[in-house]
Order: C-alpha cells, then structure tokens, then sequence
C-alpha cells in the first residue's frame, strides 16, 4: 500500500543514520519530515539517509530530504543520502540534487568519508 513507511534509526558515534522503508510520496513525506526534523534537533554532525529499502520515492520526498539538507546545512551539520539502487540514484541526478547533497552508494562509503570511520 503506497501509505506504508516506517523507520529505523541507529545513533551511532559521529553520525545518525535514519532508514525509511516502503513508499515515500505525498503521503507519507510529512512522517519523513518529522523524523528528519525531530533528529535535525538533536544536532547530529552528520545525518545518512539510507534510501536502499524504499520501494518508491517521488518528488515531494525530494522536497523534505532537502529542506533536511538545508537545516542541517545552517547548523554546520551534513545530511547526506545513500542509494544502493541506480532508479533512486537517477532522480536526485536528473533533479542535480546530488550537487547539493552528498550522495553515497552504501552507508560503509558515506561513514567512511564523512566520519572517518
């Protein structure tokens, strides 16, 4: 059902990583807000978005991973985006998103050079 996402959240040291599951659409993006917002709060240096388990992602999902890119950007923190799968990859660079937000093929590759883990 495409109203269907849920989240898993892991802090860990040195960053926070948030993976949604499911759809993200017009929808749900608003639940997607709110989680990035609610972590956005706790001040993370770095925040991954692991995009690798969701099924469908449209441009309103693309609209609140940005404005995440952007509060965060404001506090000297980093969101940056995982996509493990080519057709996610292909929208935020058809958009030039990926020239804003730093975009990673796995969460090893985005902790590796963001971190230094």
């Amino acid at each position: 059902m495409a109203d269907e996402v849920s989240f898993e959240v892991e802090h860990n040291p040195g960053y926070t990583l948030i993976r949604p599951t499911g759809y993200l659409d017009l929808s749900t993006s608003p639940k997607l807000r709110e989680k990035i917002l609610k972590l956005a709060d706790e001040r993370p240096a770095v925040l991954i978005v692991d995009l690798g388990l969701i099924e469908f992602l449209d441009s309103s999902a693309l609209g609140v991973i940005l404005n995440g890119w952007k509060v965060l950007n404001a506090e000297h923190s980093v969101l940056a985006v995982v996509s493990s799968q080519a057709r996610i990859t292909k929208i935020f660079e058809i958009t030039a998103l990926n020239l804003s937000i730093r975009l990673f093929s796995s969460v090893d590759d985005a902790v590796a050079e963001l971190v230094g883990a």
